[in-house]
């Protein structure tokens, strides 16, 4: 999954390959239980049920929603952010410090599946509402379209590969 290593709410938005036609890679329960697992240590593992692949389908959805109008400086959608705002309370967790001065979050939720939503929607509120924001952009590559943060102002291209095919692109363009 070549696209992992952004936040988890990019990396979840970012299942939706923006290619002529859209390929959707979390069309099963084994695909979310995949994901899941490449994001082990940032969210809960799971136990992917196809009620659970729905919902997490529709969360995305929402998280798609805002993470683009975010990118694109547009106002956020009022349906998306009560979506993420409730995923993200259903987990309510606080902080702890532990002997060894390390601090973990400690979780009032049993319910692995609610806090893997919670995360995502986390996740997502942190890309909004944080230093990030001004980061969060839209690939330009010919048939990309991925969200990526970028690592400095000028990069347009979420990957090397995304940069070589604009250049080819536009040189193909020029040459005609």
């Amino acid at each position: 999954m070549p696209w992992l290593g952004f936040p988890v709410a990019v990396d979840l938005v970012n299942t939706i390959v923006m290619s002529v036609p859209e390929v959707d890679l979390l069309t099963t329960e084994e695909e979310l239980a995949v994901w899941a697992g490449a994001e082990a240590g940032r969210i809960v593992d799971v136990e992917a049920t196809r009620g659970h692949l729905e919902e997490v389908r529709e969360l995305r959805g929402h998280v798609r929603t805002a993470l683009f109008a975010a990118a694109e400086g547009r106002a956020l959608p009022a349906e998306a952010v009560a979506v993420l705002n409730r995923a993200s309370a259903a987990a309510p967790s606080y902080p702890v410090v532990s002997p060894d001065g390390l601090a973990e979050d400690v979780v009032v939720q049993e319910d692995r599946f609610v806090r893997l939503r919670a995360a995502v929607a986390r996740s997502a509120i942190a890309v909004i509402a944080g230093a990030d924001r001004d980061r969060l952009d839209v690939c330009r590559a010919p048939s990309c379209g991925m969200l990526f943060l970028r690592r400095g102002a000028a990069q347009k291209w979420c990957s090397d590969p995304c940069g070589n095919r604009s250049r080819v692109a536009r040189h193909a363009q020029r040459r005609r």
